[in-house]
């Protein structure tokens, strides 16, 4: 079987699609494009892409690519005689060779070989994992091929070390897309996290982190710092303001520190809102069923409260409080 390593796109072009292209990809079809994509750079008969939790050692998400998903099953039940695990763990975000963890000839004789691989035609395998201590999220990339003779190359595997990163980041993006009112030009939507009912991160951004690790300062917290669901949906803890919302059988978390706009009622919230988007006391008023001078009221009493003068005092406080 021929090697047809970079059959179709380079590296550089396959980064590019992954960014250019994600926001047009629906979210339950985002990983098995992307390793379609992938696969037009590195050339495999099959594919897993596996998230989890070091502290549950399981899987969160998987996403099977022309191999069977029971693999994933497969993979966990015979972890403790996997020998490319470690070489994984210890060699974070590098592409292993099972190939060069293993003699063939003793691989194609062993247990895993005949119980785990063989039964799925599976006969090389180059596989990653990536770990996240912050959160404790690790994600498994795994190439499989079907013709034995058909090796990974050192090419390929250097390969496959660069194009991780650039996997899990485009990944991540577009999962918080999907879970915000996603706009480009706020921050906001980077401060939030997808756990479970115990906690535990499924997907986090790293400012999220930022955050909790500044209020909460427990070392290697991996998890949410307290029970979130004896909380309502908005609430706020330690200076810090949360929402959470579900979203199947997860909860998405954001959080922001106060600012000075949290002392503002919720019509002045309203107000500032529509004032910032550019619109006149006339534009505002009709928008809020209000007559102007009593917009131009709340606007007097938001001047004093915030300690400015201007409107454009404003828009600046708005803008760097959306951006802290």
């Amino acid at each position: 079987m021929v090697n047809m390593t970079m059959k179709h796109l380079s590296a550089e072009h396959f980064i590019s699609q992954l960014y250019k292209e994600a926001p047009n990809i629906a979210l339950d079809q985002f990983s098995s494009w992307a390793l379609e994509q992938l696969r037009q750079v590195i050339h495999f008969d099959g594919a897993i892409w596996g998230t989890g939790h070091i502290s549950t050692k399981t899987f969160h998400t998987q996403y099977s690519l022309d191999v069977s998903g029971e693999i994933f099953e497969q993979l966990l039940k015979y972890l403790d005689i996997n020998p490319i695990f470690s070489e994984l763990t210890e060699n974070q975000g590098q592409a292993v060779n099972m190939s060069d963890v293993i003699e063939d000839s003793d691989f194609y004789q062993s247990e895993l070989y005949l119980k785990c691989f063989n039964p799925y035609g599976i006969e090389r395998i180059l596989s990653s994992i990536h770990s996240d201590e912050r959160s404790g999220i690790f994600t498994l990339l795994t190439l499989y091929r079907f013709n034995r003779e058909d090796c990974f190359s050192e090419q390929e595997q250097q390969l496959q070390n660069r194009l991780l990163y650039h996997l899990l980041s485009s990944a991540s993006h577009r999962l918080f897309m999907e879970l915000t009112d996603y706009n480009p030009q706020r921050q906001l939507e980077n401060r939030s996290a997808l756990c479970d009912a115990k906690g535990i991160y499924h997907s986090v951004t790293q400012k999220f982190l930022d955050i909790i690790e500044q209020y909460f300062p427990a070392p290697k917290l991996q998890k949410f710092p307290f029970d979130f669901l004896s909380h309502s949906t908005s609430f706020s803890y330690n200076n810090l303001l949360f929402e959470v919302l579900p979203y199947g059988e997860l909860y998405k978390i954001s959080v922001r520190v106060k600012n000075q706009l949290d002392q503002l009622t919720n019509r002045e919230k309203q107000v500032v809102d529509k004032i910032c988007q550019g619109g006149t006391f006339k534009q505002v008023a009709r928008q809020l069923e209000l007559s102007p001078s009593t917009v131009s009221n709340h606007l007097y009493r938001i001047y004093l409260k915030l300690g400015i003068n201007t409107r454009s005092e404003l828009i600046t406080l708005v803008n760097t409080s959306q951006n802290k």
